[in-house]
């Protein structure tokens, strides 16, 4: 049995000598990792990526080092519009394998020769970001506005367009939000919000005593709002038998008094206020677009001291970087001198634990070279 930890082959028990590890243990639960991994590949072949995606999740929960299943993660998430998830998992997963046959050293070199393409899909998620502040403020319109925008970019935002489906049940655009949802189907066929969000609008038709009445359009009438039904074939008013000759009499004159307004009043009255709505639909668009204008400025702002802020970040970690790279470096000639003076134990204790992550190919060689002398 080979420790799936060190590599070593074991020959008498489960226990490897140089990791003190339970090999028999180590090396079920990371076959259950690559089962996991293979399953969760099976569905994103089949573009079910929201059960792709959560058996990945559960594969490195029992292998973090599993670096197929963190490069397929970052491709699940980059596919849904999740690019800077995406590029975290390749990250990890080049820190973990330093093999130049590591995909995710591939996928991060096409993203950085076009970065100007993945800085348009980081605005994407940027006004994903401010539509999911706008509805916390419950302004549902600008939020609309702005999952349009993302999706004018990123047509594959599946989480935007889950959030505008939801804008939608919210302004009891139904149909609107049908088509959305339907349009989310097409990409991700099992995604869970998507059918939860159907669902919810099936069981509102339901609720109606005519399914189709949820879909109708609305009016205001005497301060109630009222639904049109569309697919209505027969009023559903009776009149009772008695009294009908007095009750026709009394819809006749109120039909003759109003077709005498109509033609005398009624036209004039109508322009006017006409003419009155649409200056002030005018003066509402002006202002709506004069307060975008003003949003979108506020937002290069931000956007340019979040960048000045990132670059700072950068800057200070990698000197601390440097830092811990020397430090781990002094420790090979350390251990070698313990070596030297004969304690092997605290050689190997040193060596093992030094952290290879920044050296270069000669710092990576001595490596090397001192632990296969110390081990």
């Amino acid at each position: 049995m080979r420790c799936p930890i060190c590599g070593i082959i074991i020959e008498n028990n489960h226990i490897c000598p140089n990791c003190n590890e339970n090999a028999y243990v180590l090396n079920k639960i990371f076959n259950i990792s690559v089962r996991l991994y293979n399953e969760a590949l099976q569905k994103a072949n089949k573009k079910d990526f929201y059960n792709a995606i959560s058996l990945i999740e559960k594969s490195l929960y029992f292998n973090k080092n599993n670096t197929e299943a963190r490069n397929l993660l970052g491709l699940l998430y980059y596919q849904t519009g999740r690019l800077g998830d995406a590029v975290k998992q390749w990250v990890l997963s080049s820190n973990i394998n330093h093999n130049k046959d590591n995909k995710a050293f591939y996928y991060l070199e096409v993203f950085n020769k076009d970065i100007r393409k993945f800085e348009k899909l980081d605005d994407a998620v940027r006004l994903y970001n401010q539509a999911i502040s706008y509805l916390k403020h419950r302004d549902d319109d600008l939020a609309v506005i702005r999952l349009k925008k993302a999706l004018d970019i990123n047509p594959n935002f599946i989480d935007a367009m889950n959030l505008l489906a939801f804008c939608y049940i919210v302004q009891r655009k139904y149909k609107k939000a049908l088509k959305v949802l339907h349009n989310v189907l097409l990409l991700d066929k099992n995604n869970q919000t998507t059918l939860r969000y159907i669902d919810e609008i099936e069981s509102r038709r339901k609720k109606n005593k005519d399914k189709e009445e949820i879909l109708s359009e609305e009016y205001t009438y005497n301060g109630m709002v009222k639904t049109v039904d569309e697919d209505e074939d027969y009023s559903k008013i009776k009149y009772n038998s008695s009294g009908f000759v007095a009750f026709f009499s009394f819809i006749f004159g109120i039909l003759l008094c109003g077709l005498t307004m109509y033609f005398l009043f009624i036209p004039d009255y109508i322009d006017r206020k006409s003419a009155e709505i649409e200056q002030l639909n005018i003066q509402i668009d002006n202002a709506k677009e004069e307060e975008n204008n003003i949003i979108l400025q506020k937002d290069e702002q931000i956007k340019t001291l979040q960048q000045e802020n990132e670059q700072i970040k950068k800057q200070l970690q990698i000197h601390i970087d440097k830092e811990t790279i020397n430090t781990n470096y002094q420790k090979i000639e350390q251990a070698l001198n313990l070596y030297e003076k004969g304690q092997k134990t605290d050689a190997k204790n040193v060596i093992n634990s030094i952290n290879v992550n920044g050296f270069n190919e000669e710092q990576l060689k001595q490596y090397n070279d001192a632990k296969n002398k110390i081990n």
